[in-house]
């Protein structure tokens, strides 16, 4: 170590407009605190203040400004680069390696890791693909960078199969460790917390409640045969799809649309007023308290990967709204690829009786997911492990956090 205690650095988008960028960063901190509760960690962020002001009390965590005023172009700049000098290791987290607009680095993260590579080298701070999802690579140089980036690093922790082959495909020669997503270890906020927003937005806790979550990109990520013809139909049609279902259900469901994005509150609330739901947001609650409320929900419908991965976690089983192959991807991996529907594909009555047949079958479905949500849970604490057993065996670790474990 370079000091008395573990320094980490936590490279991803950490601005806490997406929820899931946020459930991802507050589970690593938690779970990696465990193994080592003297860890210091820097994360660089456009928005410090969301990671100050929210987390500094629970861990001992600093947010960097990586604003353009400081010199930087998100992760590429002297803030950074300081406190990477500083630090042990830096960890690249979520899914920040893709090649979509790689060459515009207000968007993409990729091409600014690049430079980090050789100052990672220069500085002794260990990089480190901690529980990464990768792709898609729609961009050919993309490609290239990402095999450079995975094979510069020290340590290769990835959280699925999917990406592990692509990885492969990409010609990584790093051996490659799979465990679970870490945002499946974020904490959740109490019932009674749950309770009390339900009452703040004026939904009965004592009803059925249907989870939704639509994304402003709808389909913008897939190829170009796999995306729908017209957006504004296909929103008819999936409200169309949900009001048939809730009334054939004939429960008094009431459906709740989380939005995990600012980008997506826009279309969130047209599809609440649609479909007489209410919206609960990112923009007014921490990953902590949505998760909280989804554990209420007897099913999410989602279209968001970390909508659905926030929800398994706290055991609501789910119908995946592919948006994105990582949905896909995720759904195969439940063992229910057939809950994974296509969004060119989705026709009104067929949706709605895909819908009241799961709702109808949930709890089985919720206990067959729950085996391998577990396994997931277990490889994102074993990642944990892995990180204290490489770099920090010398580190004081308290009995009781190992054994929280």
């Amino acid at each position: 170590m370079k000091g008395e205690h573990p320094k980490i650095v936590l490279l991803g988008n950490n601005s806490g407009n997406n929820l899931g960028d946020a459930a991802i960063m507050s589970g690593i901190m938690d779970v990696v605190s465990k193994e080592l509760p003297d860890a210091e960690y820097f994360i660089p962020s456009i928005k410090p203040s969301f990671i100050n002001d929210n987390y500094s009390e629970t861990y001992k965590v600093k947010g960097i400004n990586v604003m353009p005023w400081t010199g930087s172009i998100r992760l590429f700049g002297i803030p950074t680069f300081y406190h990477m000098a500083k630090s042990d290791i830096a960890m690249i987290c979520d899914g920040i390696i893709f090649g979509k607009k790689f060459f515009n680095p207000a968007f993409n993260f990729l091409i600014t890791l690049l430079f980090l590579v050789p100052w990672a080298k220069i500085t002794n701070c260990k990089l480190v693909c901690y529980s990464c999802g990768i792709g898609p690579f729609p961009v050919p140089f993309s490609k290239w960078a990402a095999k450079v980036v995975m094979n510069a690093s020290d340590l290769v922790i990835l959280r699925e199969n999917d990406s592990k082959d692509l990885a492969i495909e990409l010609g990584v020669t790093k051996p490659i460790t799979v465990t679970g997503d870490a945002a499946f270890l974020n904490p959740v906020s109490s019932e009674k917390r749950a309770k009390d927003i339900l009452k703040r937005e004026g939904i009965n806790a004592n009803k059925p409640m249907l989870g939704i979550n639509i994304t402003k990109y709808i389909d913008s990520w897939l190829k170009g045969s796999e995306r729908v013809a017209d957006k504004n139909v296909f929103l008819e049609t999936l409200s169309s799809s949900f009001i048939t279902a809730i009334k054939e259900i004939n429960e008094d469901i009431q459906p709740i649309i989380f939005s995990t994005h600012p980008m997506d509150e826009t279309v969130c609330y047209k599809l609440a007023k649609k479909i007489n739901g209410t919206v609960i947001d990112n923009t007014n609650y921490l990953s902590h308290d949505i998760q909280a409320v989804m554990r209420e929900c007897g099913l999410l419908i989602g279209m968001r990967f970390h909508s659905l991965v926030l929800s398994t976690a706290v055991g609501c089983p789910i119908i995946g709204l592919i948006y994105a192959p990582k949905v896909k991807g995720f759904m195969r991996l439940l063992g229910y690829e057939e809950l994974g529907i296509e969004l060119s594909q989705i026709e009104e009555k067929e949706f709605a009786n895909t819908i009241i047949k799961t709702w109808k079958n949930r709890k089985d479905i919720q206990s067959k997911q729950q085996v391998l949500i577990d396994e997931l849970k277990a490889g994102a604490r074993q990642a944990a492990v892995t990180l204290r057993e490489r770099y920090f065996q010398d580190s004081q670790i308290e009995e009781k956090a190992v054994s929280a474990v």
